[in-house]
């Protein structure tokens, strides 16, 4: 029961600002741009296209980040309500502005 108690006592305490200031301080911008950079390099084929995901991508490699992120919170503080993942995804939009997909 304990550890019910305490999952109950984080839902209700969800705070997508405390979330925000917590995946700040995990992942610093220049550390995302190489995350972003990385997995770029997997949506691409073997040739070298520089432009290939710019002409292709959907931004995808750019979900992958802001889940990876969000991830990382969820496990090491709590799960976020449907609600709050979505605050937090646009706070990290905000924050981390070339996550934003141009379509």
């Amino acid at each position: 029961m304990k550890y019910l108690k305490k999952y109950n006592e984080n839902v209700e305490q969800q705070d997508p600002t405390f979330a925000i200031a917590k995946i700040k301080e995990k992942y610093p911008e220049d550390m995302v741009q190489d995350m972003l950079n990385d997995e770029i390099n997997q949506w691409k084929p073997d040739e070298e296209d520089p432009e290939f995901y710019s002409r292709t991508g959907n931004g995808e490699a750019e979900d992958v980040i802001i889940n990876q992120m969000i991830g990382w919170f969820d496990k090491k503080y709590y799960s976020l309500s449907d609600e709050n993942f979505e605050s937090v995804k646009q706070l990290i939009l905000k924050e981390y502005e070339f996550l934003n997909f141009n379509y």
